[in-house]
Protein backbone atom coordinates (compact mmCIF):
# COMPACT_ATOMS: atom_id res chain seq x y z
CA UNK A 1 0.00 0.00 0.00
CA UNK A 2 2.64 2.85 0.97
CA UNK A 3 6.35 1.80 0.14
CA UNK A 4 8.61 4.95 1.22
CA UNK A 5 12.25 4.86 -0.76
CA UNK A 6 15.42 7.34 0.72
CA UNK A 7 12.44 9.96 2.10
CA UNK A 8 13.76 12.79 4.70
CA UNK A 9 12.54 15.79 5.65
CA UNK A 10 14.88 18.56 5.83
CA UNK A 11 14.64 22.10 7.23
CA UNK A 12 17.42 24.27 6.04
CA UNK A 13 18.20 27.15 8.53
CA UNK A 14 21.11 30.06 7.85
CA UNK A 15 23.32 28.24 10.04
CA UNK A 16 23.02 24.31 8.88
CA UNK A 17 20.30 21.52 8.05
CA UNK A 18 18.57 20.16 10.33
CA UNK A 19 16.98 16.66 9.25
CA UNK A 20 13.37 16.08 10.73
CA UNK A 21 13.68 12.35 8.95
CA UNK A 22 16.65 11.27 7.58
CA UNK A 23 16.99 9.02 4.57
CA UNK A 24 13.67 6.34 5.04
CA UNK A 25 13.32 3.03 3.27
CA UNK A 26 9.61 1.86 4.39
CA UNK A 27 6.56 -0.95 3.21
CA UNK A 28 3.45 -0.75 5.00
CA UNK A 29 0.75 -3.51 3.63
CA UNK A 30 -3.07 -3.10 2.83
CA UNK A 31 -4.58 -3.92 6.34
CA UNK A 32 -1.82 -3.59 8.56
CA UNK A 33 -1.61 -2.13 12.16
CA UNK A 34 1.52 -0.18 12.43
CA UNK A 35 2.63 1.52 15.64
CA UNK A 36 5.27 4.21 15.52
CA UNK A 37 6.79 5.42 18.59
CA UNK A 38 9.80 7.89 20.20
CA UNK A 39 10.26 10.32 22.13
CA UNK A 40 8.76 13.96 21.20
CA UNK A 41 11.31 15.91 17.77
CA UNK A 42 11.98 12.78 17.01
CA UNK A 43 10.81 12.37 13.63
CA UNK A 44 7.47 10.18 14.03
CA UNK A 45 4.55 12.73 13.05
CA UNK A 46 6.91 13.76 10.36
CA UNK A 47 6.86 10.07 8.49
CA UNK A 48 3.06 10.15 9.56
CA UNK A 49 2.62 13.47 7.46
CA UNK A 50 4.99 12.77 5.11
CA UNK A 51 2.79 9.05 3.76
CA UNK A 52 -0.42 11.29 4.30
CA UNK A 53 0.35 14.10 1.92
CA UNK A 54 0.33 16.53 4.79
CA UNK A 55 3.94 17.24 4.36
CA UNK A 56 5.91 17.09 0.97
CA UNK A 57 9.37 15.05 1.73
CA UNK A 58 12.54 17.18 0.77
CA UNK A 59 13.49 13.82 -1.11
CA UNK A 60 13.05 10.53 -1.77
CA UNK A 61 9.96 8.90 -3.42
CA UNK A 62 6.54 8.11 -1.98
CA UNK A 63 3.64 5.81 -3.05
CA UNK A 64 0.38 4.92 -1.82
CA UNK A 65 -0.85 1.77 -3.65
CA UNK A 66 1.65 2.32 -6.65
CA UNK A 67 0.81 6.04 -7.41
CA UNK A 68 3.78 8.51 -6.88
CA UNK A 69 1.97 11.03 -4.03
CA UNK A 70 4.46 13.87 -4.83
CA UNK A 71 3.33 14.10 -8.28
CA UNK A 72 0.11 15.02 -7.33
CA UNK A 73 -1.37 18.07 -7.77
CA UNK A 74 -2.57 20.07 -4.29
CA UNK A 75 -5.96 19.43 -4.88
CA UNK A 76 -5.57 15.91 -6.11
CA UNK A 77 -4.22 15.13 -2.70
CA UNK A 78 -6.87 17.09 -0.87
CA UNK A 79 -9.29 14.52 -3.07
CA UNK A 80 -7.27 11.53 -1.63
CA UNK A 81 -6.95 12.53 1.68
CA UNK A 82 -11.10 13.12 1.72
CA UNK A 83 -11.92 10.17 0.30
CA UNK A 84 -9.60 7.47 1.66
CA UNK A 85 -7.55 8.73 4.53
CA UNK A 86 -9.17 9.40 8.12
CA UNK A 87 -7.10 11.79 10.17
CA UNK A 88 -7.21 11.68 14.15
CA UNK A 89 -4.86 14.34 15.76
CA UNK A 90 -3.76 15.29 18.93
CA UNK A 91 -5.47 19.00 18.22
CA UNK A 92 -8.69 18.05 17.43
CA UNK A 93 -9.64 20.82 15.21
CA UNK A 94 -13.32 20.53 15.51
CA UNK A 95 -14.91 23.47 13.71
CA UNK A 96 -17.02 25.33 16.52
CA UNK A 97 -19.83 27.12 14.93
CA UNK A 98 -20.85 23.62 14.36
CA UNK A 99 -22.57 21.00 16.32
CA UNK A 100 -21.21 17.78 17.35
CA UNK A 101 -23.15 15.77 14.82
CA UNK A 102 -22.43 18.05 12.36
CA UNK A 103 -18.78 17.79 12.97
CA UNK A 104 -18.42 13.86 13.20
CA UNK A 105 -20.52 14.06 9.62
CA UNK A 106 -18.36 16.85 7.78
CA UNK A 107 -16.17 14.22 5.70
CA UNK A 108 -19.49 12.67 4.00
CA UNK A 109 -20.30 13.89 0.36
CA UNK A 110 -23.09 10.94 0.43
CA UNK A 111 -25.51 10.75 3.06
CA UNK A 112 -27.07 8.21 2.68
CA UNK A 113 -26.52 5.92 5.19
CA UNK A 114 -25.51 8.57 6.99
CA UNK A 115 -27.72 8.02 10.08
CA UNK A 116 -27.23 4.55 10.70
CA UNK A 117 -23.15 5.25 10.64
CA UNK A 118 -23.58 7.93 13.05
CA UNK A 119 -25.27 5.58 15.60
CA UNK A 120 -22.64 2.98 15.19
CA UNK A 121 -19.93 5.24 15.74
CA UNK A 122 -21.50 7.58 18.79
CA UNK A 123 -22.13 4.53 20.14
CA UNK A 124 -19.37 3.02 20.34
CA UNK A 125 -17.75 6.00 21.71
CA UNK A 126 -20.15 6.97 23.99
CA UNK A 127 -21.32 10.06 22.30
CA UNK A 128 -24.97 9.76 21.88
CA UNK A 129 -25.90 12.75 24.25
CA UNK A 130 -23.71 15.07 23.28
CA UNK A 131 -24.68 15.40 19.49
CA UNK A 132 -26.58 18.41 19.51
CA UNK A 133 -23.59 20.51 21.64
CA UNK A 134 -21.18 22.68 20.66
CA UNK A 135 -17.37 21.84 20.74
CA UNK A 136 -16.51 24.83 23.29
CA UNK A 137 -19.30 23.13 25.57
CA UNK A 138 -16.87 19.67 25.72
CA UNK A 139 -14.23 19.01 27.70
CA UNK A 140 -11.31 17.78 26.21
CA UNK A 141 -11.67 14.22 25.85
CA UNK A 142 -14.51 14.38 24.64
CA UNK A 143 -13.31 16.39 21.89
CA UNK A 144 -10.94 14.12 21.15
CA UNK A 145 -13.45 11.08 20.95
CA UNK A 146 -15.63 13.23 18.12
CA UNK A 147 -12.26 13.76 16.35
CA UNK A 148 -12.32 10.43 16.28
CA UNK A 149 -15.56 9.84 15.51
CA UNK A 150 -15.20 12.25 12.47
CA UNK A 151 -11.99 10.26 11.39
CA UNK A 152 -14.38 6.93 11.11
CA UNK A 153 -17.16 8.14 9.26
CA UNK A 154 -16.55 7.65 6.18
CA UNK A 155 -14.88 4.26 6.45
CA UNK A 156 -11.61 5.67 5.48
CA UNK A 157 -8.88 2.92 3.85
CA UNK A 158 -6.16 4.54 6.19
CA UNK A 159 -6.29 5.66 9.10
CA UNK A 160 -3.76 8.63 10.66
CA UNK A 161 -3.63 9.17 13.90
CA UNK A 162 -1.13 11.22 16.02
CA UNK A 163 -1.03 11.02 19.69
CA UNK A 164 -5.18 9.99 19.43
CA UNK A 165 -5.21 9.18 23.36
CA UNK A 166 -3.01 12.48 24.43
CA UNK A 167 -5.88 14.47 26.56
CA UNK A 168 -7.89 11.18 27.63
CA UNK A 169 -7.77 9.74 30.45
CA UNK A 170 -6.62 5.79 30.89
CA UNK A 171 -10.02 4.53 30.20
CA UNK A 172 -11.19 5.92 27.55
CA UNK A 173 -7.50 6.46 26.05
CA UNK A 174 -8.25 2.51 25.93
CA UNK A 175 -11.48 2.60 24.74
CA UNK A 176 -10.03 4.95 21.39
CA UNK A 177 -7.11 2.44 21.14
CA UNK A 178 -9.62 -0.60 20.52
CA UNK A 179 -12.18 1.32 18.61
CA UNK A 180 -9.82 2.14 15.72
CA UNK A 181 -7.79 -1.16 15.77
CA UNK A 182 -11.59 -2.88 15.61
CA UNK A 183 -12.61 -0.73 13.02
CA UNK A 184 -9.42 -1.26 11.05
CA UNK A 185 -9.74 -5.17 11.05
CA UNK A 186 -13.13 -5.30 10.52
CA UNK A 187 -12.89 -3.55 7.50
CA UNK A 188 -9.41 -4.52 6.26
CA UNK A 189 -8.00 -0.62 6.64
CA UNK A 190 -4.96 0.30 7.81
CA UNK A 191 -4.12 1.87 10.62
CA UNK A 192 -0.56 3.80 10.88
CA UNK A 193 -0.55 5.31 14.60
CA UNK A 194 1.93 7.79 16.27
CA UNK A 195 2.89 7.55 20.23
CA UNK A 196 5.33 8.93 22.40
CA UNK A 197 4.61 6.00 24.04
CA UNK A 198 5.79 2.56 23.43
CA UNK A 199 3.38 0.87 26.36
CA UNK A 200 0.61 2.44 23.93
CA UNK A 201 1.38 0.70 21.31
CA UNK A 202 2.60 -3.01 22.93
CA UNK A 203 0.06 -5.18 21.22
CA UNK A 204 0.33 -3.42 17.33
CA UNK A 205 1.57 -6.14 15.29
CA UNK A 206 3.92 -3.74 13.69
CA UNK A 207 5.76 -1.44 16.05
CA UNK A 208 8.25 1.43 14.78
CA UNK A 209 10.81 3.21 16.88
CA UNK A 210 11.99 6.45 15.45
CA UNK A 211 15.13 8.56 17.01
CA UNK A 212 16.57 11.44 16.14
CA UNK A 213 14.86 11.39 12.68
CA UNK A 214 15.74 7.68 12.25
CA UNK A 215 13.22 5.11 11.44
CA UNK A 216 13.92 1.21 13.27
CA UNK A 217 11.51 -2.08 13.09
CA UNK A 218 11.09 -3.01 16.15
CA UNK A 219 9.07 -6.01 15.55
CA UNK A 220 6.52 -7.65 14.45
CA UNK A 221 3.96 -9.08 17.29
CA UNK A 222 2.08 -12.41 16.21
Amino acid sequence: MFELKEVALIYETKKQALAALKSTDLKIEKGEEVGIFGPSGSGKSSLLFIMSTLKEPSRGEVKYEGKELTALTPSAKAELRRKEFGFVFQEHFLINHLTVRENILLPLKEKRGARKRLEEITTALGLNKLLKRFPYELSLGQSQRVAVARALIANPKVVFADEPTASLDDENGSRVIELLKSYCSKSGATLILVSHSSEIIGDFRRRLRVENGQVYEVGVNA
